[in-house]
């Protein structure tokens, strides 16, 4: 037999070996994406690093790729964190994925169809809930916001960022409550607060030039 007929027909053979091996390892994986722990989320991009193939999760949170074992698959959802996550022997998983809350991103999630915005909302409210503080200790709003910012100053009714340097301008912050603008907080009452935070990076930029100085954000009970 011609030798070249031999060596071509063996390389035939290894090669369709190889492939079925490969084929082989390929299985179907699911799994339900979440955000909040229990809240299923809808159209979220799920991508396999070996199969390439790229799929969307259902208004469940469910989702099917072919996979291997050691597989990344990539997690993508507009205003949520994107996240790996390593496949291993099981076939379905259960995969969260975080928020960090901002208008942009609260914008971004319900726009896109991840989630609707009572859910999204409610989501938030339960971070909220576990990290609540009670704040009824405190006497006003401004004695509250000079105990707990140590980078804020409080000049009566006026609250000043000491981090910032000015030549002669205000350093005054913007209050938020609700997410509305107001020009005082003197109406607050502390044991009204379900969250209170300052906003001092790039999260008072979606603020304008109004947020320069950094926010107070104020989510009332």
């Amino acid at each position: 037999m011609n030798p070249k007929f031999v060596l071509i027909i063996s390389v035939l053979i290894l090669f369709l070996k190889v492939s079925g091996a490969e084929a082989q390892e390929f299985k179907s994986v699911s799994g339900v994406i979440t955000a909040f722990q229990t809240i299923p989320l809808n159209n979220v991009k799920v991508s396999s690093q070996k199969s390439k193939e790229v799929v969307y999760t259902d208004t469940t949170g469910i989702f099917k790729i072919k996979s291997t074992n050691k597989d990344i698959l990539t997690i993508s959802a507009s205003g949520f964190v994107n996240r790996k996550f390593k496949v291993h022997e099981d076939n379905f998983y259960k995969i969260g994925v975080d928020y960090i809350d901002n208008v942009t991103n609260f914008n971004e999630a319900v726009s896109h169809g991840h989630i609707s915005e009572d859910l999204l909302r409610k989501g938030i409210f339960s971070v909220i809930e576990k990290t609540r503080k009670d704040y009824s200790k405190y006497k006003s709003i401004y004695e509250l916001i000079a105990s707990e910012f140590y980078n804020l100053r409080v000049n009566g009714t006026t609250v000043n960022n000491t981090k910032r340097r000015s030549m002669g301008g205000s350093l005054q912050v913007l209050y938020v409550v609700n997410d509305r603008i107001v020009p005082d907080l003197s109406f607050v009452l502390p044991d009204d607060i379900l969250k209170i935070e300052f906003i001092d990076d790039v999260g008072a930029t979606l603020y304008g030039m109004s947020g320069a100085n950094g926010v107070i954000k104020i989510t009332l009970k």
